[in-house]
């Protein structure tokens, strides 16, 4: 039992140090330079399939037979008023054959997975920074990341800034036991302060009136910068509401106000080209106009805001 439990231990001990390896480094960036480069050296792997003959339990059907006491009977007889117990049988055995499953040691064939050394990776991943709007607030680290030859890029960002990946690149060359990667990432950084005033504490103040529905954003809200998506439903106690419009609205569908605090939006709802129903449900969507896939921090920051309102 011990030398099994050696085995295994010694068969996942092997797979897992046989795993592609991992390297990190980290990049901070400060705004200073519009360049750095990083070298990360793993090791990548394969998987085998190896049959083995392992100690296992196995079962044979054997007869067996069993013997036990033949028993004796008694009953009570009665006869004139007077009852006596009387017993008959008994004495001897009484045998019958019985089958049963035996374990017996034996060996079992099975097939186990194996991690087990392909070549070398060599990485020099070059970061391009564009730093036309970077201030002296940035304080942004980048961790590269490669699992053999898989390379993932991710930021702690300051969130003063959305930093967005403009463009990567890959090369490869493989010599003898080592491939060569070569990555390229262009970054650029867009100041946050326009995104967090207007987005930062969502869409408030929603109002409907004579068809006229208002709500408050955070200042400096344009059409340019920000998209502006409506959805009208006709509102129902019981079952689904019916969807009447989904629209992106354009300049011309929304009047905005803009105070020192807040963006005003008014929206004519009799103007979108349905018939309102007396109860209705709308939902506002606000979102910055990006690609949220180019951007490395959008964990970290607010790209959108939405309001969820039944009016009856």
């Amino acid at each position: 039992m011990k030398q099994v439990l050696l085995f295994l231990v010694l068969s996942v001990a092997s797979s897992a140090l046989m795993a592609d390896s991992t390297d990190i480094r980290n990049i901070l960036f400060d705004g200073s330079t519009n360049y750095q480069e990083v070298n990360l050296s793993t090791e990548k792997t394969r998987t085998e399939y190896r049959t083995v003959q392992v100690p296992s339990t196995c079962y044979r059907t054997v007869m067996r037979r069993v013997c036990s006491p033949r028993p004796r009977t008694c009953r009570q007889v009665c006869q004139n008023g007077r009852c006596r117990q009387v017993c008959s049988g008994g004495g001897g055995t009484v045998c019958r054959d019985v089958m049963r499953q035996e374990p017996f040691p034996c060996m079992r064939t099975e097939t186990r997975a194996y991690e087990v050394h392909d070549y070398y990776v060599e990485t020099t991943a070059r970061f391009e920074f564009n730093t036309a709007d970077v201030a002296t607030d940035a304080n942004e680290n980048f961790e590269m990341k490669m699992k053999g030859e898989l390379a993932s890029l991710s930021v702690d960002s300051t969130k003063n800034y959305i930093i967005v990946l403009d463009k990567q690149s890959r090369s490869e060359d493989r010599q003898a036991g080592v491939k060569y990667v070569d990555l390229t990432y262009k970054v650029n950084f867009i100041p946050a302060a326009q995104l967090n005033d207007v987005l930062g504490n969502g869409i408030q103040k929603v109002k409907l009136k004579n068809g006229v529905l208002n709500f408050h954003l955070g200042a400096g809200f344009n059409f340019d910068i920000f998209s502006q998506q409506i959805k009208i439903f006709q509102n129902r106690r019981v079952g689904t509401d019916i969807l009447l419009l989904d629209k992106l609205l354009t300049a011309n569908e929304a009047n905005v106000q803009s105070t020192a605090s807040n963006s005003i939006l008014s929206i004519n709802l009799k103007d979108l080209g349905i018939n309102l129903p007396s109860k209705m449900r709308v939902i506002l969507n606000t979102k910055y106009k990006i690609d949220e896939n180019t951007v490395l921090n959008r964990n970290e920051l607010k790209l959108d805001a939405s309001a969820n309102w039944v009016f009856r």
